[in-house]
Parts: structure tokens; sequence; C-alpha cells
């Protein structure tokens, strides 16, 4: 970029951007990034990572967070029931039958113990009805007692 009346241009930082002919340099929007000076626009960050305004890389989303999308602003958390066991997820994945995660912001399920049991996705395990039973933990259904 040049401002008028320049003998010579200049280069933009890392984290702004100046399209040919321009002025000045601008931030790179959130979500957006420029790894290094004298970029001519910027890149979009990854799904999984996001950036602020003005940024010169993105942000993995941390364990139990999920970006979906390219471009992404901030993370969100994964939702009870779900979880995503490390950095940079792009999605959350539904807790496997018979494990559960009780609170928002999960990196890991955990498991339902003997005597409850709970479906694929479940926030939390259901004790078994009277007359049935689940002899291990980890189980996905109750039997019934055998007379």
């Amino acid at each position: 970029y040049s401002s008028s009346g320049s003998a010579a241009c200049s280069v933009c930082a890392a984290g702004t951007y100046s399209p040919s002919g321009s002025s000045s340099c601008s931030a790179c929007m959130a979500g957006f990034y420029s790894l290094s000076a004298g970029c001519a626009a910027c890149s979009a960050c990854a799904a999984g990572t996001y950036s602020p305004s003005g940024s010169s890389s993105c942000s993995a989303c941390v364990a139990g967070t999920y970006s979906p999308s390219a471009g992404s602003t901030s993370c969100s958390v994964c939702v009870a029931g779900t979880y995503s066991l490390s950095a940079g997820s792009s999605s959350c994945s539904p807790c496997a039958a018979g494990f559960y995660s009780l609170s928002a912001g999960s990196a890991g399920c955990s498991v339902c113990a003997a005597g409850t049991y709970s479906s694929s996705g479940s926030a939390a395990c259901s004790v078994c009805a009277a007359g049935t039973y689940s002899p291990s933990a980890s189980s996905a259904s109750c039997s019934a007692c055998v007379a």
C-alpha cells in the first residue's frame, strides 16, 4: 500500500491485508487470518479453529468445544450427552450406549454403573426398573429377571 505522495510502497503486517492500489492496511475480519506480511487478502480459518479480527493465525478449539465450518469467530460448547476428545474438533460425537456426559463441554464420557443403562447420546444413566437388571457397567439396556 502507499499513501498519497509516497516515494515507495509499504508492506502490511501479518494479521492485516491491502488489496492492490489501496492507501492503507485493513485488519483481517474475525474468522480469517494473514500469516505473513504483505498479504493482499486474508484466508479463512479451517473448521475446528477460530480467530478474532486482526489475527496472523487461527487457534484450535479446545477439547469439549468445536467449530463446524471455515471462517469461525469462536468455538461452540458440546451439549450434554456429546463430547469432543481433542483440540481442533469440527463436531461433537454422541456418547456411546452405556456411557454418558452429564454436563456441556465434555472432553469424554463416563461409564454407567452396573444396575443402570443408557442409550447413545445420553446425558445421564437410567436405573433399571424393578424386575430387570444390568450385571455390569456400560450397559445399553436392562435384562428381565427370570422367575
